[in-house]
């Protein structure tokens, strides 16, 4: 790396370290990034358990929040630090995958877009593994990438160490191990010397793997409720490129998704008409790379629905590099369509940070909460729907109350046996709040909300960002 090429690398990475720190606590903690909290204190033993049971994603994260929440606390600024951390360091194992593919200013570039993505500083602001599984993925392609061009063993080590860590990290990196295993199909017959270690480090990595699959295969390949939705397989594409391209905020409308997409298919195309082989197959790689994992996830979906776009997240650092490779291209070829190009995605990029930056996005316990305690008589139970938020409300709420449960209602109650769970459930109270967030998920038609607007006066309400708080005052039940 010539002294241009590290300073400017250098800079950027510091861009990258200010954007992730910039308004780091601003958003409220939502119920994930409280889960870190929870999930962190409990017994190794349980954590190790924990791989069993469906909805956990993998305990190593939560192993390495011990210590650091000991030390640092459970602020919301501690509890981001080390995913702010992790995110940086995808900045600079961009371009060190991109120099190995598409060349350093290809890749220079596509450590900006990565840098100012609005869609990874966000989860370089959030409290879970998603910035480390990506940074383990990058790692491991770096390593793998390495061990091709060199045959050392340390280099085919760090491949089997960091890919074996990111499977523990998220279960749903075991998608990468098909991309990892084209790498040298698509790089023969330049590396054509390096099967025998391209082989073993595969065989390697399977073996980590072993413990996980023996539980997660059924799980993913049996048909049971998994509390994600259903998606075709277009709206899974549309979702994470409209989220890479314009980040949580949607920011930009068609105009941001058309300038990166337009770029994404010169990266593919345009680029293709000047160049030789290595650089093609080099090509299908990223293009195999952004999408293998999503068809995947996909299939596996068809039985029991696993998608969320942050699970995916280690596809975006292709996404990128596709993208700088199309503007560069265009850049060479018509200069003025290129430049455009560029100031079109930097505009929208940085428009996205600003925007999600001083917007409440995740749901806003903090002021919902603030306001209970403002108002709240200690005789007054509250009641939460649904009541897995109760965690995330208890994080602000410093005070005794009683906690009610609201009824699970998607599972088709009738309206009358939701009132007698409700009358059964306030029984003699004669106030009761009301705390309601994400209700679709447990009581999609509202009828925890309906039963206390009859039976009950509404006395005071607030809305927060995906959070409802209502005071009623009731006649007792009993």
């Amino acid at each position: 790396m010539d002294d241009a090429t590290w300073v400017a690398l250098l800079a950027l990475t510091l861009v990258a370290f200010v954007l992730r720190a910039w308004h780091l606590d601003t958003q409220s903690l939502w119920r994930d990034e409280v889960d870190v909290v929870r999930f962190a204190g409990w017994p190794l033993s349980q954590l190790v358990q924990s791989l069993t049971v469906a909805r956990h994603n993998g305990p190593l994260y939560y192993v390495l929040m011990r210590g650091w929440l000991t030390l640092a606390g459970h602020s919301e600024f501690a509890l981001r630090f080390p995913s702010l951390g992790f995110s940086v360091v995808v900045v600079p194992l961009t371009w060190q995958v991109g120099a190995q593919l598409v060349g350093r200013r290809a890749a220079l570039l596509a450590a900006l877009l990565v840098a100012i993505s609005p869609y990874l500083v966000w989860y370089g602001q959030d409290a879970k593994m998603y910035a480390l599984v990506s940074a383990l993925t990058l790692l491991a392609m770096t390593c793998l990438w390495k061990a091709l061009a060199t045959g050392r063993w340390q280099w085919w080590a760090g491949f089997v160490i960091a890919a074996s860590l990111s499977l523990y990290v998220h279960m749903l990196a075991a998608l990468m191990i098909p991309v990892y295993a084209v790498g040298l199909p698509l790089a023969y017959p330049r590396f054509r010397s390096r099967w025998r270690g391209w082989l073993i480090s595969l065989s390697l990595l399977t073996v980590p793997y072993i413990p996980m699959a023996a539980w997660q295969l059924p799980l993913v390949l049996g048909a049971h409720d998994t509390g994600h939705p259903s998606y075709a397989l277009k709206q899974i594409v549309s979702l994470l490129f409209n989220l890479y391209a314009r980040g949580v905020a949607m920011v930009g409308g068609w105009v941001a998704l058309a300038a990166f997409m337009f770029a994404i298919l010169a990266g593919v195309v345009v680029t293709g008409v000047r160049t030789n082989g290595r650089l093609v197959r080099v090509k299908l790689f990223l293009v195999l790379w952004l999408f293998l994992p999503v068809g995947l996830v996909y299939l596996i979906s068809l039985r029991a629905p696993v998608f969320e776009p942050r699970y995916l997240i280690y596809v975006a650092p292709a996404f990128y590099l596709l993208a700088a490779l199309g503007i560069l291209g265009l850049a060479r070829l018509v200069p003025v369509v290129g430049g455009v190009l560029l100031v079109l995605v930097l505009s929208y990029s940085l428009l996205g940070l600003a925007t999600q930056a001083v917007t409440p996005i995740k749901s806003d316990f903090r002021a919902a909460a603030a306001y209970v305690m403002a108002h709240h008589q200690s005789h007054e139970p509250i009641m939460f729907q649904m009541p897995y938020v109760r965690h995330t409300f208890d994080h602000y709420f410093d005070a005794d109350y009683v906690a009610l449960e609201g009824p699970w209602t998607n599972d088709d109650k009738s309206v009358e046996s939701v009132a007698s769970l409700m009358a059964s459930s306030v029984g003699e109270h004669t106030d009761v709040w009301l705390v309601v967030s994400e209700e679709w998920l447990w009581d999609s038609r509202g009828l925890t909300r309906a039963w206390l607007n009859t039976h009950g006066e509404s006395v005071e309400s607030a809305r927060f960002a995906l959070v409802d708080v209502y005071h009623y005052r009731v006649a007792g039940t009993h």
